[in-house]
């Protein structure tokens, strides 16, 4: 009898205890869910997540990896639907820059641009909403910020970066900065634009000592979501979706010689389905 009280205790705690993870659990979930919902209600920083092809286009068979070169000699690498431009793209110009760039369902150019022109020693980061410039965006020059700008519609937006003022039950992290900074941590630093303390978009973020050597594209709750472009110290690069710092949604990876070795949908940080 006594054995049986001991076990009825035991389950009644081991019960009690998953209640209890459960719970922080959902809080957690709340928290970042409500994080994001405040993060996306004031500038254009973030592209349309409900108007990206994803997993359900893949399954139909609707979505390919394809090649193309334009008449001025340029070559695009990225994805089709329907014969039109759709997610992750990454152009090879002839003058030797590249350009990595996102397209809605709409083959509308959606998130951050990053414009690389290693002859000139530039890097360029704009955001995009509808194929027009529309948000925060900066320009790198031989390791120097040139400029910082907002736009409008593709011209320049004189209010410049304006974020809302936290609500009640908004997330601060530190002391709240909002606008064009650089935060330094152990072993990498953040160069962009942050939304109440934490990394927004466009931003810049480079490590020291890790198999990752930056990150170019798009944070939101200090994590990295939307599209960005991530290169690895071995030469390696995937240029894709992101969601919590993991790969998902669509993207390719390529090697160091500009070998694709990798191009589908991805989960979890592994690629879930080979196109």
């Amino acid at each position: 009898m006594a054995e049986n009280k001991g076990s009825a205790s035991k389950n009644t705690i081991t019960v009690t205890n998953l209640i209890i993870n459960t719970m922080k659990r959902t809080v957690h979930v709340f928290k970042y869910a409500l994080l994001c919902l405040f993060m996306t209600t004031s500038v254009h920083a973030q592209d349309n997540q409900k108007n990206q092809p994803g997993k359900k286009e893949v399954k139909k068979g609707q979505i390919s990896f394809k090649s193309f070169t334009a008449e001025n000699g340029d070559v695009s690498y990225g994805f089709r639907m329907d014969g039109l431009i759709v997610g992750p793209n990454m152009v090879l110009h002839t003058d030797g820059s590249t350009t990595y760039q996102n397209y809605n369902k709409e083959s509308k150019i959606d998130g951050v641009v990053i414009q690389m022109k290693k002859q000139e020693g530039t890097i360029e980061l704009y955001t995009y909403r509808h194929s027009k410039k529309n948000g925060p965006a900066f320009k790198i020059a031989n390791g120097k910020v040139e400029w910082k700008e907002q736009f409008k519609d593709d011209n320049r937006d004189l209010n410049g970066f304006v974020v809302e003022p936290p609500g009640k039950y908004a997330l601060i992290k530190g002391d709240g900065i909002s606008g064009f900074s650089m935060e330094k941590y152990d072993e990498s630093y953040a160069l962009g634009y942050f939304k109440w303390g934490y990394r927004f978009s466009p931003m810049i973020h480079v490590w020291e000592n890790s198999e990752w050597y930056s990150y170019y594209g798009q944070y939101l709750g200090g994590g990295r979501n939307g599209f960005g472009v991530l290169f690895y110290t071995n030469g390696d690069k995937y240029i894709g979706y992101w969601d919590d710092n993991y790969k998902e949604g669509l993207g390719f990876w390529l090697d160091k010689d500009g070998n694709f070795t990798e191009k589908g949908h991805y989960k979890g940080g592994e690629l879930e389905i080979a196109l």
